[in-house]
């Protein structure tokens, strides 16, 4: 007997080990089912946010920007969509959108942790949403819209958490629930037409009369109204309620009422007139702008001239002035117009006085570096005094300067750059870089012409290039009435580039590394031609901007290298040829995404990442080829290319013959295209 006993206390740790293994089984079991779950309640999230893109209309083009995934740990991509630390929607605010459409009843059901929901100020009509489910839900917000319809029960007998709710400025009718949240602090449903007794709910009587004020029938206790005063009378005589005067038309009300109708009818012809003051103004603004713009862009590169401009935000020279900094731009124009200065003629006196520095050799010196260096002996022959002669129009100003169209009076079209902040760099470096640009000759990588290098001023100047940059083609203009560029062009602009790049990257000695430095979707220039006498134009792309970063040790934060992971990891120093690699990744993106890749949005190649690796591959691409549904499979061919060359450790990146390979099989296979140069 003593024997089972012990028996049983020696089999009884293996007993314990057992039931913990189980249990950790069924932990583990649970666990899998609980990420399921979590997965699924991700899928339905981001199906209800897309039903809610393409139920509305927005001038937002929520189309292009609501695609991917909505959440990146704690930031979202998505215009007015804000997510918590698991990575799940919380919130949804698209104020003063411009939104049209219905709401779907069910719209936004399988959002299930969404705490904040406003649409303020937007055109929406229909009934109000039933947000059934959504018991997190603590702010919600569609005043100022055109909703119609009773307010929905399960506002007040679902939303528990609910805290603010306003609905004024729409077209409800029917009776006001009984809200009961005792966490209701706001609460508005003004100048709408409900009707019937207030509940007199504790709740409900927190918030004073003009809560409910302009309302059709609205009385109780909460609004200092009898109902049993409101009994037969018409609707078209109910006053808006707020008041507590009882509900009886004297004798001399209609002298008020028709008053009051003459003060409304002045009203509306003021607020008419203001509107058309309004915008006219605009109209007269962008008139004035436009007379003077050219006016104001040409100046003379040797001499004075009616007025000039010295700069907008562009970041090429290609690239037209967006509308954001139009007043800016006026101001500095009209205070450069006042004070009669030009670039132009400030770079020219700094060359003068240098000219007339020191004697004997100082002298000779200075007069070699007041002389322009030509690198083209095949084009038309310029000197310094004809540059500084002709007349001259302003384009841009990026990083590295400021860029004018110059009319040469004897010759073509050239591009002059002025650069800044390049005072450090020595004659011998400077002149050395120019003359390696210089030999450079390839049909994808713009020209470089000429340069000039005194100690105060160092201009450099490139052959013309007839088009526009391809940060414009993408993202300038958006809207109704611009010309999308097409899947074949884009295709065309990525194989040109890449094999722009390979030249520059086979051409340039070791030592010049990375040897484009700066390569952006703004220091790619596109022009459309007709190759072999076709009639069907084809898009032609050239690298600008090219072989900087040698001259900018301690300033190569001002290049697009610096976007590079390695970067931020090296202290900027020693950046090898695969940081252009990178760069080349990131133009591609923006080639099929049609998205800007802003450090403040987020890493864009992680983004197309995510998207790529669940079922949202098709949600990446530029909703202006998203209709050329046979090239889709294209499309993400391309991004997968784009995605090797924006690895985050250089060695896993391609050289770029192999990219060239790659993007000529998505081609066609042949890259008959472009031929092999």
């Amino acid at each position: 007997m003593n024997g089972s006993k012990c028996d049983r206390c020696k089999w009884r740790p293996w007993r314990w080990l057992v039931a913990s293994w189980v249990l950790a089984v069924i932990l583990e079991r649970g666990g899998a089912e609980v990420t399921e779950l979590d997965l699924e309640e991700r899928r339905n999230e981001r199906r209800d946010l897309l039903v809610l893109r393409d139920t509305l209309r927005s001038a937002l083009d929520l189309h292009s920007n609501w695609t991917g995934p909505p959440c990146h740990g704690e930031r979202s991509r998505w215009h007015g969509v804000s997510c918590d630390g698991d990575g799940r929607v919380v919130g949804v605010s698209l104020d003063g959108a411009q939104l049209t459409g219905t709401l779907p009843r069910s719209a936004l059901r399988g959002v299930s942790r969404l705490e904040a929901l406003s649409l303020r100020g937007n055109a929406l009509h229909g009934a109000l949403p039933g947000l059934d489910g959504l018991s997190r839900l603590r702010a919600v917000d569609l005043s100022s819209n055109r909703f119609s319809g009773p307010i929905p029960r399960g506002y007040a007998t679902s939303l528990w958490e609910l805290a603010r709710l306003e609905l004024q400025d729409n077209l409800l009718n029917g009776t006001l629930p009984a809200f009961e949240q005792h966490g209701l602090v706001v609460f508005n449903v003004s100048y709408n037409f409900l009707q019937g007794e207030v509940p007199g709910t504790r709740a409900l009587r927190r918030f004073p009369a003009s809560a409910f004020d302009h309302n059709l029938r609205l009385c109780g206790e909460v609004v200092n109204a009898d109902c049993r005063d409101q009994e037969g009378l018409p609707s078209s005589g109910a006053p808006a309620y707020g008041s507590s005067s009882p509900v009886v038309r004297p004798a001399g009300d209609g002298g008020r009422a028709a008053r009051k109708h003459l003060r409304f009818r002045l009203a509306a012809w003021s607020v008419v007139a203001i509107c058309l003051i309004a915008a006219l103004v605009p109209f007269a603004a962008v008139f004035i702008f436009l007379h003077h713009k050219k006016k104001s862009q040409e100046v003379r590169l040797g001499g004075r001239a009616s007025g000039s401009a010295t700069g907008d935000n562009s970041d090429h020279f290609l690239t037209p002035l967006s509308s954001a900094t139009a007043f800016s731009f006026v101001t500095e124009t009209l205070v450069l117009y006042n004070a009669k200065v030009t670039a132009a003629e400030d770079i020219k006196d700094k060359v003068e006085v240098e000219q007339g520095r020191g004697s004997g050799s100082r002298s000779t010196e200075s007069g070699k570096g007041a002389e322009l260096q030509l690198f083209r002996a095949d084009g038309a022959s310029f000197d310094l005094d004809e540059l500084f002669r002709s007349t001259a129009e302003m384009l841009g100003k990026g990083r590295l300067g400021i860029t004018y169209r110059v009319a040469l009076q004897a010759g073509p079209v050239v591009v002059v750059k002025r650069l800044r902040n390049m005072s450090h760099v020595p004659r011998r470096d400077f002149t050395h870089t120019m003359q390696l640009l210089g030999k450079l000759r390839h049909e994808n990588v713009v020209d470089l012409v000429a340069c000039f290098y005194s100690k105060e001023e160092k201009l450099v100047v490139y052959e013309h290039v007839p088009g526009c940059s391809l940060f414009q083609l993408l993202h300038g203009n958006r809207g109704e009435g611009r010309t999308p560029l097409p899947w074949p062009a884009r295709l065309s602009v990525a194989q040109g580039m890449v094999r722009g790049l390979a030249y520059l990257h086979k051409s340039l000695p070791y030592f010049h590394r990375p040897p484009h430095g700066n390569l952006k979707s703004s220091n790619v220039l596109v022009f459309f031609s007709a190759p072999n006498g076709k009639q069907q134009k084809q898009a032609v792309p050239k690298l600008t901007d090219h072989g900087f970063h040698p001259l900018l040790p301690h300033h190569a934060h001002r290049l697009a290298a610096a976007k590079c992971p390695e970067f931020a990891r090296r202290g900027g120093r020693r950046l090898s040829s695969r940081a252009d690699v990178y760069c080349l990744g990131l133009v591609l993106l923006e080639l099929v995404t049609g998205k800007v890749p802003v450090e403040e949005d987020g890493d864009l190649a992680e983004w197309a990442r995510v998207a790529l690796s669940h079922e949202w591959s098709t949600d990446i691409l530029d909703v202006e080829i998203l209709g050329d549904r046979g090239r889709h499979g294209d499309m993400l061919r391309l991004t997968e290319v784009a995605l090797l060359c924006a690895a985050v450790e250089p060695d896993r990146r391609p050289k770029l013959q192999d990219v060239i390979r790659m993007i000529d099989d998505i081609a066609g296979g042949d890259g008959s295209e472009l031929d092999r140069r």
